[in-house]
């Protein structure tokens, strides 16, 4: 041993000196590893075993690994790796000092992506991409290190996948959404690598969080903003690529390692050697829930549940006209339908842009939610305002009638919207307990006023029967309680998915 290099949560990097050969070398010691019993001597074969595996990459653009074995440490017994010495600056370092260019950043990331699709071609997953396992050479070539090694260094893992005891592999602000989850793949190390170039170009990571559980919580539920939102002087030729590396979906990401290099030349090819940004953007404010991509759901199936959504808005506006309501053909209808196919192509337009440019998303997202709940209400009372106007130009109000009849379902109804448009992620046992009450109201509502629609006997609760069409209460309240269970589901399974974060975020970042 010459010096040591540096020390993290794996164990410490020595500079050495191989006798035999007479050559500097690297030697990496796995002091997580030492430990005394049956389970301290299983994990290291294990790491011997896989260390092995990995050993056998030979890329230009991949540490080499010349010899592996145990020795003796303060800790006890630990298994160490021997790799060739790289004289290189690490990309964290060059990261701190703000001095990348844009064509060296695209370079290198099609460098790491070579040495990730030769990994991948062999069956090995690196698993921890990040800057720090990146050096530089002085030629300005790029080597990747420690491929498999936190994979191997993990004394708790099985065969398959992780077992139930948090043990994380890799480092949470580069982790994928599916290796958080216990599942990586080839495509994860290509989302880290999205994280990492997103980095060196602006200057931040794409999600800010004070801890673990809070990047794992950002990896599953939020969108990144654009690296030209993100800071002064990158060009929007940048967006499209990151932002693809960062998708939640490993198939809407690269195809593969081969795929993203190929862009990433395209890139390097296009810009000008000009200095990164170094000074980020104010931060965004938070990018709302992306519950589809957080459960594995494909954008493309979202678009065409928005697409249906359409469709089933102008067929509704299609039927109306045609039924002719009110029974007068005074265009009245035809009008209406317009308008209703008109403002359900809006938002579907609306809705697309809003989607292709995820920095808007965190501006629009209380908007929507608040949207719905309030169109419905909205209906519901400009039905129930007409009907009070006409029985006032007939000579007077009844409101005895009219509180005793649709007061309290009203209330129903309103309270159930109000409590759909509150649902989040973070919305208590309370809340969401109120809310399924008001559900059993409304359906009792919902019931009553179907019995007075099809029968025309009135039922003890219902929602007001005296207006005009008579089937829009019905409707509204139907659509309410759908709206709330919808709502319901979909905060449930983002908060879950924050939740099994947690569970897997409880050990410190590895280095």
């Amino acid at each position: 041993m010459v010096r040591q290099l540096g020390e993290g949560g794996m164990g410490e990097v020595w500079e050495a000196r191989d006798e035999t050969l007479d050559r500097p070398v690297a030697v990496k010691v796995i002091s997580l590893l030492a430990g005394g019993g049956s389970r301290g001597d299983e994990a290291r074969a294990r790491f011997l075993r896989e260390a092995r595996i990995t050993a056998r990459l030979e890329h230009a653009h991949i540490v080499t690994v010349h010899d592996l074995g145990e020795s003796t440490t303060q800790s006890g017994t630990a298994p160490f790796l021997v790799m060739e010495l790289v004289r290189g600056e690490g990309l964290d370092a060059k990261i701190r000092k703000g001095a990348v260019d844009l064509a060296e950043a695209a370079h290198w990331g099609a460098q790491i992506c070579d040495a990730l699709g030769d990994a991948h071609a062999h069956g090995i997953l690196h698993r921890d991409i990040k800057p720090s396992n990146i050096l530089v050479t002085p030629a300005g070539s790029v080597k990747v290190l420690d491929f498999g090694v936190a994979r191997a260094a993990d004394p708790y893992a099985t065969a398959d996948r992780l077992t139930q005891t948090g043990f994380i592999v890799g480092t949470p602000p580069y982790m994928a959404p599916e290796q958080a989850r216990g599942y990586p793949e080839p495509r994860s190390d290509l989302y880290a690598l999205g994280c990492l170039l997103f980095e060196l170009v602006t200057g931040r990571l794409p999600f800010q969080a004070p801890d673990s559980v809070g990047y794992l919580t950002a990896h599953l539920s939020q969108q990144p903003p654009a690296p030209s939102s993100a800071a002064e002087g990158v060009p929007g030729a940048w967006d499209a690529p990151l932002l693809k590396l960062l998708r939640k979906d490993p198939a809407e990401r690269y195809a593969d390692a081969a795929d993203a290099a190929r862009a990433l030349r395209r890139l390097a090819a296009a810009s000008d050697p000009v200095p990164a940004a170094t000074a980020p953007l104010p931060e965004p404010l938070p990018s709302p829930p992306s519950v589809g991509s957080a459960s594995g759901k494909p954008a493309v199936a979202r678009s065409w549940i928005a697409v249906a959504v359409w469709f089933l808005a102008t067929l509704v506006a299609a039927t109306v006209t045609a039924v002719n309501l009110d029974g007068v053909s005074d265009g009245r209808d035809v009008a209406s339908g317009a308008g209703a196919v008109a403002v359900a192509t809006g938002g579907l337009i609306a809705w697309f842009a809003v989607r292709a440019r995820p920095h808007w998303q965190a501006h629009v997202a209380l908007p929507l939610r608040c949207l719905p709940p309030m169109l419905l209400f909205g209906a519901y009372a400009v039905v129930v305002a007409v009907s009070i106007a006409d029985d006032a130009s007939l000579g007077g109000i009844d409101w005895s009638r009219w509180l005793r009849v649709g007061g309290i379902s009203t209330l129903a109804l309103a309270g159930l919207l109000a409590v759909t448009a509150a649902l989040t992620p973070r919305a208590r046992r309370r809340t969401r307990g109120i809310g399924y009450s008001l559900v059993g109201v409304n359906t009792l509502a919902v019931l009553g006023t179907f019995r007075e629609v099809v029968s025309d006997h009135r039922f003890w609760f219902q929602y007001v029967w005296f207006v005009s069409p008579e089937w829009v209460p019905l409707a509204v309240g139907v659509s309410a309680i759908a709206l709330y269970c919808t709502r319901e589901i979909t905060t449930r399974r983002a908060s879950s998915a924050s939740v099994r974060a947690q569970t897997v975020a409880h050990t410190p970042d590895r280095v």
